[in-house]
């Protein structure tokens, strides 16, 4: 590695656990949400490693995997986490979100679908809760904590939470 990437390695990192120590930093007194926010990035980090052009360069992946400790560690503490309550209002509000934006028909009903219907729907509610994770702002992390504190920390809580429930069940499909 030259040191132009030792330096972005370093600042990506540094980056990343800042981001992961405001985040975390919240109090919303049920902390599933983090286990959540953890699970969904580990998955980003995981499916963009395997994207052709970040894995032709060695030290793309050797950071994605960095990243992918840094989140594994703040995973730590909450990996048994089981919800306290689930806001019933924001999954049922994302789920319509998802049908209004990714099926183009806001009258389309879940039991209506057909399974290959039901597996895009889940990687559908897979994009959206990994658009909400700080490794979706790589290029900005300091945009990330001003989305979140202009969402409202329990806003987005619910609304992670609302996301990795509804992809729980839905990925069977």
């Amino acid at each position: 590695m030259d040191k132009q990437d030792v330096e972005y390695r370093m600042y990506a990192l540094k980056s990343f656990c800042e981001i992961f120590d405001g985040l975390f930093s919240y109090d919303t007194g049920d902390d599933f949400w983090k286990r959540c926010v953890c699970e969904a990035t580990i998955r980003s980090v995981s499916v963009d490693m395997c994207d052709g052009e970040v894995n032709q360069r060695p030290e793309e992946v050797s950071l994605r995997i960095a990243l992918k400790d840094v989140v594994l560690r703040r995973l730590e503490p909450y990996k048994d986490l089981k919800p306290k309550s689930i806001n019933t209002n924001k999954i049922k509000e994302m789920l319509q979100h998802t049908i209004k934006v990714f099926m183009d028909d806001e009258t389309m009903k879940v039991e209506d679908m057909d399974g290959e219907t039901l597996h895009y729907l889940c990687g559908c509610f897979q994009f959206l809760l990994s658009k909400r994770c700080p490794f979706a702002y790589s290029v900005d992390y300091s945009q990330f904590l001003k989305d979140v504190q202009n969402q409202g920390i329990e806003d987005y809580a619910d609304t992670v939470v609302a996301l990795y429930m509804l992809i729980e069940q839905y990925k069977k499909y």
